[in-house]
């Protein structure tokens, strides 16, 4: 057995199966026990980044290693017999189920790769050290100055940098790797007087493709493609043993300075729900969603139709073609051809210009909308098209796959790359047809021929409304609360009435309430009203976000600022106490000493005076997740116990989708049953169903 020590720690190499059994006739009682997996997840150069091409079903482990106390144990499984394997894995599962905890850093992800290789975890003791650093640290998102919740930045920020420097050497050792491959390529390319970056910047445009090349620069693209995907596989094993075990030192010397102060800030609770978590979102995950990958070529073919179409019009504008993401081009051929001076390409201030500068011609404004909505064809093709695609092609499967990060968020919301697909389709601004709808392709399948989607209804006004009743101790914001239930009301016969003047209680719409607040003269049943309660909508979600006026207006760019201001106030003026829900937690986070806990006992710690206004939001969207989560709980709970086939398959904000299997239809009511009984409010939560036998895009109301 090769052995080795790293940062005060034992380390040593497994490679035989007599090894493996020796170690496992003298396991203690452990305390706090870690793993992690090394995988051949292909890695991006480019942008040096993995996450976006993980398969969590099809990647496979090559090193496992875990530990405990001093000493980390490595197993590098690459081309071993089963049998050896088995014995890790067994060996594995002794010191999991004797260990108090057993950690891992984005522990879902290593659950799901020892799954691919035959593992079932059956212990209740698995505990995400990401968790542990969320609900110890302060609130604060990276990008603010708070902690990132990466493995080697976090300990080198909480532990010293030399706890993150083994990575740097696989840096180089994958730089070298990569650089290799593309003087091969450009050995071959030479000849042909192109480059590598000729051909990406012709395939970055989704309308560029490899035909408009020579065939025999294809032919080299193509079998350099095939093999360019760089991965930890390739990089020196020594390397990668150092390394991997690092990641196990890392997890259990952060998961000893950070459990003590989940204890000391009562959060003990919040982490035990995470832990219950873990698996259910594992199976979650697990389920994946079936892509109708015909529909999405034939998407990707209409697209790129309408931006030729686009393209050609621009250039009858202007007289030359200009990339949409060309900024000071843009800038340039305005002021020549036009003697317009455009200050901004970005697109929210662009919105605005073109809504606002009555000095605008016609056709700058034509052209400008123009650049705009090529902008969203493109986006589109490369965030929702491109991606699926390429995920269905790289293992000629039907279904893709998602991972839930639970920590993701400061609040505790989910983060995932699944969670933003637009409602509405693109429709073409040519024919007025529709160009692709991204949540169409997702589609029921012969194993669950329906899909349903349980949605809360406007939680996070609720919990709004909540908190106004909460920190007024009951007194509440009636308008706001009477948008929901009969507050402050005697009931006579069926009906409620007003305690105050007897007029019949009506369960009117926050969403009406203030944009007829902000607009008292346009008929409620108007269309103009319609339309100005749907900008209203958006207003009030960003207020509960926490969105100033200026904020708000930049946010609803393709909207006049001015009726944005009105709609604006018109909630403030009908929902007055939501100042006062702000004030309070301002005097809360004072009297606490620095944090505010949440509806679900999670505590958000705020070191800065002028950030404070942050836990308005924090409060509501964190209340929101953590009932959410209970519920994933309880669901898949109730899922398991009964022995259904229906599955849990994602959760989109306070949204679940379930796979509903054949004869399984009346346990979607039970799911809305927990959801809506999970956790005790006084303003009621209510959950509203949606089903599918189709698509995602064509659910109904149940």
């Amino acid at each position: 057995m090769q052995q080795f020590n790293l940062l005060g720690y034992n380390i040593y190499l497994i490679e035989t199966i007599e090894e493996c059994e020796e170690i496992k006739s003298s396991i203690p009682e452990i305390s706090l026990f870690a793993f992690d997996t090394e995988t051949d997840t292909p890695i991006d150069m480019a942008k040096r980044k993995e996450s976006n091409l993980i398969d969590i079903v099809n990647d496979r482990p090559f090193l496992i290693q875990f530990g405990y106390d001093k000493n980390i144990y490595l197993a590098d499984i690459e081309n071993k017999n089963e049998k050896f394997i088995n014995s890790i894995l067994d060996l594995f599962d002794k010191m999991c189920t004797k260990a108090n905890l057993a950690l891992g850093h984005n522990i879902k992800f290593d659950i799901n790769m020892l799954m691919n290789i035959g593992y079932h975890f059956h212990t209740n003791n698995l505990c995400d050290s990401m968790s542990i650093a969320r609900l110890s640290l302060e609130s604060k998102s990276e990008r603010e100055g708070g902690y990132s919740m990466a493995l080697k930045p976090l300990a080198a920020r909480l532990l010293g940098s030399h706890y993150a420097n083994a990575s740097k050497a696989i840096d180089l050792d994958l730089a070298c790797i990569w650089s290799n491959k593309l003087k091969d390529l450009a050995i071959k390319l030479k000849p042909y007087k192109i480059s590598r970056i000729m051909i990406n910047n012709l395939l970055k445009d989704p309308t560029g493709t490899l035909d408009m090349l020579p065939i025999e620069v294809q032919s080299i693209w193509n079998v350099w493609n095939a093999s360019s995907m760089v991965s930890y596989k390739d990089v020196n094993r020594e390397l990668m043993y150092r390394y991997g075990a690092c990641d196990v030192i890392l997890v259990l010397e952060l998961a000893k300075r950070l459990l003590p102060i989940v204890n000391e800030k009562c959060q003990l609770p919040v982490l035990k729900r995470e832990m219950q978590l873990i698996m259910p979102l594992v199976r979650m995950e697990r389920t994946g969603y079936t892509v109708d990958k015909k529909y999405l070529i034939s998407c990707k073919q209409a697209l790129i139709f309408e931006i030729n179409q686009i393209k050609a019009k621009n250039k009858s504008v202007v007289g030359v073609e200009i990339s949409p993401n060309q900024h000071q081009a843009i800038k340039d051929i305005l002021k020549n051809k036009f003697n317009y001076n455009l200050e901004s390409t970005d697109k929210n201030k662009m919105h605005i210009a073109i809504l606002t500068d009555k000095e605008m011609p016609e056709m700058v404004k034509e052209y400008l909308e123009n650049v705009i909505y090529l902008r969203t064809l493109l986006k589109w093709i490369t965030t929702y098209i491109d991606p699926m695609l390429y995920r269905l092609n790289l293992h000629g499967d039907t279904k893709v796959y998602t991972m839930y990060n639970p920590n993701g968020a400061v609040s505790g919301r989910f983060t995932s790359n699944f969670q933003q697909f637009p409602k509405n389709a693109i429709r073409s601004k040519i024919g007025d047809f529709e160009l692709f709808h991204p949540r169409k392709m997702f589609i029921c399948d012969k194993d669950y021929p329906e899909m349903a989607y349980i949605d809360y209804s406007q939680v996070e006004l609720r919990l709004q409304a909540e908190y106004t009743y909460y920190c007024t101790k009951g007194y509440g914001d009636i308008n706001m609360l009477r948008a929901y239930m009969p507050f402050k009301c005697h009931k006579i016969g069926d009906k409620w009435y007003h305690d105050e003047d007897n007029k019949e209680w009506e369960g009117i719409d926050l969403h009406t309430q203030s944009t007829n607040m902000a607009f008292p003269d346009v008929k409620t049943d108007s269309a103009e009203f319609k339309k100005l309660r749907s900008i209203g909508k958006r207003v009030n979600f960003a207020l509960i976000y926490g969105s100033g006026l200026g904020t708000v207006q930049n946010t609803l760019a393709d909207t006049d600022p001015k009726i944005v201001e009105k709609l604006y106030n018109g909630f403030h003026s009908r929902f007055k106490d939501v100042a006062t829900y702000s004030n309070w937690v301002k005097q809360t986070w004072g009297i606490n000493g620095g944090y505010v806990t949440n509806l679900m006992g999670r505590r958000y710690y705020m070191k800065n005076s002028s950030e404070v206004y942050k836990l308005n939001n924090y409060l509501i969207q964190g209340s929101a997740a953590d009932i959410i989560k209970t519920v994933i709980i309880n669901v898949d709970r109730m899922l398991r116990k009964g022995h259904y086939k229906t599955k849990l398959q994602g959760c989109i904000h306070d949204e679940l989708c379930i796979c509903v299997a054949e004869g399984e239809h009346d346990v979607i009511y039970k799911i809305k049953d927990i959801m809506e009984h999970t956790v005790k409010t006084y303003v009621p939560l209510v959950a509203e169903i949606e089903i599918t036998n189709t698509n995602w895009a064509e659910k109904h109301e149940e």
